[in-house]
């Protein structure tokens, strides 16, 4: 008889937690950005708040991670490979939540279990072994449930269906279109969200520069440098994209930015260092400019 299911290769799955840790750190740093700069914004950048809201994200990045793969046993890289989490003791179940996410608990130990998965017999992590669950070749058996759906010889109902390869052959050339047509749009799919989420960052992190109280300084003391606005006459725009470094805390800070300032007459690139200490007002202690046209 046809076995539909088989074990999913090392190969496969190593694939599948690749794809799976790129499109969930892309999400993931997408949100963090944007709410932890909301969240500093909205509490005056406060150590306090800043430090609940990491412990809530923390939180919340160890469910929505353990949960991958809780819509049929299938994350968007295991989708994109053809396989899935089913019961071991029988391979069409796909487990419940609790199992789905008692599995991935050990995951943040990956390199013990990538070698505990390549070094087993039974080609199963530990998080497998504890919930009893194993990952699953799914394709042949997509496969027939797309042709024998077209051909309306599923029935509703529990009853498994097993066909004898002298029967029944699948016709894979066209499905396999249909499979890679599939892929093709959850691979323009990621690549999409990549594209949004590196704009969405760079906008975030411009924001934040933008509007944090020392570039705000930095900006007013290259409006008012007389030496400047001699060379390029009074300044009209900044460049829309500074660069630098800023960290701070409630009571201390350290920044620097290379400003583009662009005059009536010409171009300069700033380069303003800043601190703030003791809680107090920030301060410029290194200011240097560069003619650019």
């Amino acid at each position: 008889m046809s076995k539909l299911i088989n074990k999913a290769s090392v190969g496969k799955r190593l694939g599948a937690f690749l794809i799976d840790s790129f499109v969930f750190s892309f999400i993931f740093a997408f949100a963090f950005n944007f709410v932890l700069f909301g969240v500093q914004m909205l509490s005056g950048f406060n150590e306090a708040a800043t430090l609940v809201f990491l412990s809530i994200s923390m939180l919340i990045i160890f469910l929505l991670y353990g949960l991958r793969d809780v819509v049929k046993g299938q994350s968007v890289g295991k989708r994109i490979f053809s396989i899935g989490v089913r019961d071991a003791s029988d391979n069409f179940v796909v487990p419940p939540a609790s199992k789905l996410f008692l599995r991935q608990i050990f995951s943040f130990i990956w390199p013990i279990e990538f070698l505990v998965l390549v070094f087993s017999n039974e080609n199963r992590k530990i998080g497998d072994k504890i919930a009893g669950t194993g990952v699953y070749d799914l394709r042949e058996y997509e496969n027939f449930l797309h042709y024998a759906k077209c051909m309306e010889y599923m029935k509703q109902g529990q009853n498994a269906v097993f066909i004898h390869d002298a029967e029944y052959q699948f016709p894979t050339a066209r499905l396999h279109k249909v499979k890679k047509a599939k892929v093709a749009m959850i691979v323009i799919g990621v690549m999409l969200v990549g594209a949004i989420f590196i704009g969405a960052l760079v906008l975030g992190i411009t924001s934040m520069f933008r509007n944090h109280p020392s570039y705000h300084l930095a900006t007013d003391s290259i409006r008012a440098n007389p030496e400047i606005v001699e060379l390029i006459g009074e300044i009209e725009s900044f460049g829309f994209f500074p660069t630098g470094n800023l960290s701070f805390g409630s009571s201390h800070g350290d920044a620097n930015y290379s400003i583009r300032a662009i005059g009536a007459y010409g171009e300069v690139r700033v380069f303003v260092e800043l601190q703030m200490r003791d809680g107090g007002d920030w301060e410029i202690v290194r200011f240097n400019f560069v003619q650019i046209r």
